[in-house]
C-alpha cells in the first residue's frame, strides 16, 4: 500500500538522520523522488512495505494526529456555537472521518485520542467513545450502516448539556454537590432535548443519546427503565469503559482489566458482548496505555500486538537510570513482557504522543 506524505518538509529530517532513504519515496507521479532538483507542487508517495515500522508509524501519525486536532476543534465549535444550520452539516462530516479512521487507523487515533484526553476531556472523550463505538459496532455485525452512523453521531453529541460541568469536574475533589447530582442525572434528557433544538431529527441518533445512561436491568438513569436499545447499549458499553480509563484528578485511571471487569459484573448478554469485542479490538493494554515493561523501560503502548497481553510499545523512559534512547518495542519478544499498566499520574506531565515518535525515527 501507499502512504501519502502531505508536506516534503516532513521527509528533510529523516533523510539527514538515514531513517529514510530517498529511494522509498516516489513522487505521484510515479517517478523516483530526487532531493536535489526537488518536487515543485507534488506529492510524494512511499511504498509502507519499503519503510521501517517504526518510520512508518512516525509518516501515519503525522497526517492522523493533525486530522484529528482539526476535529476535535471543530466538535468544540459545533458543540457550544448552537448553530442549527450548520450543526447537522458539521456532525455528519465528522461522522465520516471518523467511519474512516476506525477502519483505516484505529489503534494509531486510539493511542492519541487515550494520551490527550486530559487535555479536554468533555470534547475529548466524545471523540474517543465515538472511535471505539464505530469499532466495536463494525465487529459486532448487529448494525446497518446507518444506523452505526447514527449511534456514532450520538456519541459525538451525548454529553452536550453538561460540557461545562465535565470540566469542572475533572478538577474537583469535593464531593458533588445536589445541583451537580441533578445536572449529571438530567443530561440525557436535556442533551436530547439541545440536539431537537439544533435541529436533529433521526430518531436512533436522539434515543440512543437519551438512554446511554439507562441499564439493561433497569438500574441506570434518568428514568431506571430497562434499556432494550441494542444501539445505546453500545454507546453506554463505550462510554463506561473509556471514562474508567481517563486519568481524572481525584483518582488513578482503571487498567483495562480492571474496566471490562466491571462491566462483565453487570452480567448482561448484550453488555458482555460489546464488552468482549472491546476486549479483543484493544487488548488488555490499549494504544495510549502507560505501561512497564519486565526490564523496567517505561513506554506507551501504540498498536495491538499478536496477542491481548503484546502491544507494540513506544519505550521513552528506564528506570531506575536513564539508558539507551527511544525505541518501539515488541512486547512480545523475551526480556521485554509487559509487567503491568501504570497510572497516568504517576509520571506527570507527559510530552505529547507524536514528540515521542519523533524520537525512534
Amino acid at each position: 500500500m501507499l502512504i501519502n506524505i502531505s508536506d516534503v518538509q516532513v521527509v528533510q529530517p529523516l533523510l539527514q538522520r538515514k531513517s529514510l532513504s530517498p529511494e522509498h519515496l516516489y513522487l505521484s507521479s510515479g517517478k523516483r523522488y530526487n532531493p536535489v532538483t526537488g518536487s515543485p507542487g507534488e506529492r510524494l508517495v512511499a511504498l509502507e512495505t519499503e519503510l521501517a515500522q517504526s518510520t512508518l508509524l512516525y509518516l501515519q501519525a503525522r497526517d492522523l494526529f493533525e486530522e484529528l486536532d482539526c476535529c476535535h476543534k471543530v466538535l468544540s465549535k459545533a458543540l457550544v456555537d448552537e448553530e442549527p444550520e450548520a450543526f447537522l452539516l458539521v456532525l455528519d462530516e465528522l461522522a465520516e472521518r471518523f467511519k474512516h479512521i476506525a477502519i483505516h487507523h484505529f489503534d494509531l487515533a486510539y493511542a492519541y485520542l487515550a494520551w490527550h484526553t486530559s487535555d479536554d476531556y468533555p470534547v475529548m472523550h466524545h471523540m474517543i467513545v465515538a472511535l471505539t463505538l464505530m469499532r466495536v459496532g463494525m465487529c459486532s455485525n448487529q448494525f446497518s450502516d446507518a444506523e452505526l452512523m447514527s449511534h456514532l453521531k450520538a456519541a459525538l453529541t451525548m454529553n452536550v448539556s453538561m460540557l461545562t460541568l465535565q470540566a469542572r469536574l475533572r478538577a474537583q475533589t469535593e464531593p458533588l454537590s445536589r445541583d451537580q447530582r441533578e445536572t449529571i442525572r438530567k443530561h440525557p434528557e436535556q442533551s436530547a432535548n439541545k440536539l431537537k433544538l439544533l435541529g436533529v431529527k433521526d430518531e436512533i441518533w436522539l434515543q440512543s443519546v437519551l438512554m446511554h445512561h439507562e441499564l439493561p436491568d433497569g438500574s441506570g438513569y434518568p428514568n431506571q427503565v430497562p434499556n432494550t436499545n441494542v444501539g445505546s447499549v453500545l454507546l453506554s458499553v463505550c462510554d463506561s469503559f473509556n471514562a474508567r480509563m481517563a486519568q481524572r484528578d481525584y483518582r488513578s485511571n482503571f487498567t483495562a482489566e480492571q474496566a471490562v471487569k466491571d462491566l462483565f459484573a453487570h452480567a448482561d448478554p448484550l453488555y458482555s458482548c460489546f464488552t468482549a469485542i472491546i476486549l479483543e479490538e484493544l487488548g488488555i493494554y490499549p494504544a495510549g496505555s502507560l505501561v512497564q515493561l519486565t526490564g523496567n523501560q517505561i513506554g506507551c503502548s501504540l498498536i495491538r500486538g499478536e496477542t491481548a497481553i503484546s502491544p507494540v510499545v513506544l519505550v521513552f523512559r528506564n528506570l531506575p537510570a536513564p539508558g539507551p534512547a527511544a525505541a518501539l518495542v515488541d512486547s512480545s519478544t523475551e526480556g521485554n513482557k509487559v509487567r503491568n499498566a501504570l497510572p497516568r499520574r504517576d509520571l506527570g506531565k507527559l510530552p505529547g504522543l507524536l514528540e515521542l515518535m519523533s524520537k525512534v525515527v
